[in-house]
């Protein structure tokens, strides 16, 4: 399935439970279809969000909202049955918002182009807290629900740690050398897995951010612009060459491609059943790959077998005084986890 949008999409989303999907575009539209089995795209709505470029997309709600950030800095909640504004956040950031993720059912996280994260409580409609260790853009970010820590990418070429419960940024990798673009947590939450500008994907084991204990680099020199976790040993890849990818981490292999764009990827989504694998790129199309289908007589999961090495500890290796040096910026967007975030604008 596939419908040429009309403008490039930056972020795309599925809802929770039904056969619909959202996209946000750059001239600052937001485009809700509905989906089936008999290859087909539907237009259901279509609303001028933002101003300017809409860049990452979610619902929340059990799927009654939308929520959109923009580069003119605002953050917008939009009704899914109505199409209607129902609250917006004018000037979220001083700067262009550029990721966004649900963190837990009553707060959501977002960055913005000069490195600050932003915490949002969403019954009090206020920053609950504010982060500001990188120097250049947020490109990614994730968080892990079981020791309410966001982790965060930047295109200064660093990772970040930053502990909710603390309010404390917890620990920062050393200057990658390279922009890091995209991240997700996976080997149930024992390493964190960056796509970057090179094409390498830079495994970091968890409590252990200083450096890298493994990089992938079969990739390269394709930059690894998305990532998009499918379970605990496979990851879906998105990069510049336009090629979806189906990679096992640890054992490190592409299991197989899943299909290509024309031009860079610029976001991947799984609909509610895992079915359906969404994605865009700079071609302004977006498309709807069955990914049962695809991936059907594959290897399946990574084995198991080749564990990796690395401690599990704990703990976390602090950066007391981190300088990591400044990338040139790239406008790369983000995956949301999962989160049901029912409380979010209840009762406008």
């Amino acid at each position: 399935m596939e419908i040429d949008l009309g403008a490039n999409a930056f972020g795309i989303d599925f809802h929770p439970s039904k056969k619909l999907v959202a996209a946000g575009l750059i001239d600052g539209q937001l485009h809700l279809y509905r989906y089936d089995t008999e290859s087909s795209l539907v237009r259901e709505r279509k609303v001028r969000a933002h101003k300017e470029s809409c860049r990452a997309v979610r619902f929340i709600d059990d799927g009654q909202r939308i929520v959109t950030a923009s580069a003119d800095c605002s953050i917008l909640a939009t009704d899914v049955e109505t199409g209607a504004s129902v609250l917006r956040l004018e000037n979220a950031h001083e700067d262009a918002v550029n990721t966004l993720i649900t963190v837990t059912e009553t707060t959501i996280a977002s960055g913005d182009d000069k490195g600050c994260v932003k915490i949002w409580d969403t019954r009090q409609r206020s920053c609950s807290h504010e982060f500001n260790v990188h120097e250049d853009y947020i490109s990614d970010m994730t968080f892990a629900s079981d020791t309410m820590k966001l982790v965060a990418t930047s295109g200064d070429g660093t990772l970040s740690v930053c502990n909710l419960r603390t309010s404390k940024v917890q620990a920062q990798s050393e200057f990658s050398e390279d922009e890091l673009l995209s991240v997700v947590i996976m080997k149930n939450g024992r390493k964190a897995i960056c796509g970057t500008q090179n094409g390498i994907l830079m495994l970091y084991s968890w409590g252990f951010f200083k450096d890298c204990s493994d990089r992938f680099v079969d990739l390269s020199p394709n930059s690894v612009d998305v990532l998009l976790k499918l379970d605990e040993d496979r990851l879906i890849t998105g990069c510049d060459n336009g090629i979806i990818s189906l990679v096992g981490i640890l054992p490190n292999r592409i299991i197989q491609p899943i299909g290509s764009h024309e031009f860079p990827i610029e976001d991947l989504a799984l609909s509610h059943d895992n079915k359906f694998l969404g994605s865009t790129a700079h071609d302004s199309m977006l498309k709807l790959w069955d990914l049962e289908e695809i991936i059907e007589g594959s290897n399946g999961n990574a084995s198991g077998a080749a564990e990796d090495s690395d401690s599990d500890n704990d703990g976390m290796d602090l950066d007391n005084d981190p300088k990591p040096s400044k990338g040139s910026k790239r406008k790369t967007k983000s995956k949301a986890n999962p989160v049901d975030n029912r409380a979010f604008f209840a009762d406008m």
